[in-house]
């Protein structure tokens, strides 16, 4: 037999798992053997797993992708097929479970069924989520905060560069001298500058994520 078709080990050693679900399908499509785990996890779905069909835990969507890990097993004895299934966690909604299938054979080398071993990584993959959206809030910010620089360095520049030099010549000017059309333009350059910090303000107000 090869060695990597025979499970009878590997079921005893697994059968109690805290961790670990461990399933046998059967040529047919059917459980030939579940672990504890996998029992008392999905006892909502059946009290009673054995010559059911295979899909009856699984998200209907996540059923051709298992399939086609099965019969990849079949084709190539020996070798291991991870899937990821979403399973039905008896509230309405889905757990995501990440697996490896394998073929099994007897001592003569017939297929008797599909070997699956899996655990539940809805945590991990709630977490990577997490950390996605996270980098999407970053980059959304890092941009805005380079959007900021660029106007605050050039279009600030301009009106605060006129203010500046208008203050110079009025200083200069003699006592008397008529300034109204310095202060004026004092006035716009002032007005500039006041919209140029209000676009960036409003800009910085950027809203806060959706909860999710």
């Amino acid at each position: 037999m090869h060695p990597a078709t025979d499970f009878t080990a590997m079921k005893e050693l697994f059968h109690h798992s805290a961790y670990y679900y461990m399933i046998c399908v059967a040529p047919d499509g059917s459980y030939a053997y579940i672990n504890n785990r996998y029992a008392n996890n999905f006892k909502h779905v059946s009290a009673d797993f054995i010559g059911q069909p295979f899909y009856i835990t699984m998200h209907p969507d996540d059923i051709p992708a298992v399939t086609a890990a099965g019969q990849a097993c079949y084709q190539n004895p020996g070798k291991l097929f991870p899937v990821v299934i979403r399973k039905h966690n008896g509230n309405n909604e889905y757990i995501i479970t990440q697996w490896e299938f394998s073929l099994m054979c007897d001592s003569d080398g017939m297929p008797t069924g599909v070997f699956c071993l899996g655990h539940d990584i809805t945590e991990y993959e709630k977490a990577k989520e997490s950390v996605t959206v996270i980098n999407k809030d970053l980059s959304t910010k890092n941009e805005l905060l380079g959007t900021i620089a660029f106007e605050q360095s050039h279009e600030v520049r301009a009106p605060l560069a006129n203010i500046m030099g208008l203050v110079d010549i009025i200083n200069s000017m003699e006592p008397g001298a008529d300034i109204a059309p310095l202060l004026a333009m004092l006035g716009e350059s002032s007005r500039q500058l006041d919209g140029v910090i209000t676009r960036i303000v409003n800009k910085i107000r950027v809203p806060e994520p959706e909860n999710r």
